[in-house]
């Protein structure tokens, strides 16, 4: 029996929990999915695993739509994330494995354990990249088919961190997948290089309470890892286009007083 990952500190009256792989594959898969609650680590009860659908897309039913709508979008991604070589896989992918779950305000964390088990799953049968869409991340199948089907959650395989030099000199550094959690995203701004590794252990420091089930709204303080207060604020993404958030999300700053 595979449990489902808790939300140890569960706040209620959260937001619809989303999840999105697309994994890309140059063989077409076997119809039903050998899929296995102890080999692939699918979750014994709660509502995660009835929540997850996959769809398969073919190549060859509309070639052009294949190439612009499920490689264009990623090419980029991949190739950063994962090399050429891995690029060049997915550029010759003949079928796309398109997994999603959407939950509301989930009190466990089983539709992102599901999901994350149908993509292991199909990585075993051939799939050579999987796309992590909310969190804008690639992994190579050969990893995503050796993930332990018992182990447990781990907020940075879901949640990916980035940072962006402004114009003055200082970063912007945000988060992406907590979308995954019914959570916003959130934002640094105005991050001196010298901090900027503060400023990540902040970050997946929240966006771990957030996946573990607690609420950051605006108003809001936390607090930083030199013991600053920071309040949370609605984060407004036209006056920061820098930042690139799918999404609500938060912007954390130094609390008045």
């Amino acid at each position: 029996m595979t449990a489902p990952w808790p939300r140890d500190s569960y706040v209620p009256h959260g937001g619809s929990a989303q999840i999105a792989l697309i994994a890309l594959s140059s063989v077409k898969l076997p119809d039903p999915l050998p899929v296995s609650r102890t080999k692939h680590g699918m979750p014994d009860g709660g509502e995660g695993p009835e929540s997850v659908a996959m769809v398969a897309k073919d190549r060859s039913e509309d070639p052009a739509w294949f190439a612009q709508q499920v490689l264009a979008p990623f090419t980029e991604l991949i190739a950063t994330d994962l090399g050429p070589s891995a690029a060049a896989a997915a550029l010759a992918a003949e079928h796309a494995y398109v997994i999603e779950a959407q939950l509301e305000d989930p009190d466990d964390l089983g539709h992102v354990q599901a999901a994350w088990a149908l993509a292991k799953c199909v990585c075993e049968e051939g799939a050579a990249v999987v796309i992590d869409v909310y969190a804008a991340r690639a992994h190579l199948g050969s990893e995503v088919a050796a993930l332990p089907p018992a182990r447990s959650f781990d907020v940075m395989h879901e949640v990916t961190l980035f940072f962006e030099e402004a114009g003055d000199g200082t970063l912007a550094a945000w988060s992406l997948g907590l979308r995954k959690f019914g959570r916003p995203d959130v934002v640094l701004l105005g991050v001196s290089p010298d901090t900027a590794t503060e400023a990540a252990l902040l970050l997946r420091d929240v966006a771990a309470t957030l996946a573990d089930g607690e609420r950051l709204e605006p108003g809001d303080e936390v607090s930083g890892p030199d013991g600053r207060r920071l309040s949370a604020a609605e984060f407004d993404p036209e006056a920061h286009p820098i930042v690139a958030v799918d999404g609500p999300a938060l912007l954390l700053r130094v609390a008045a007083g």
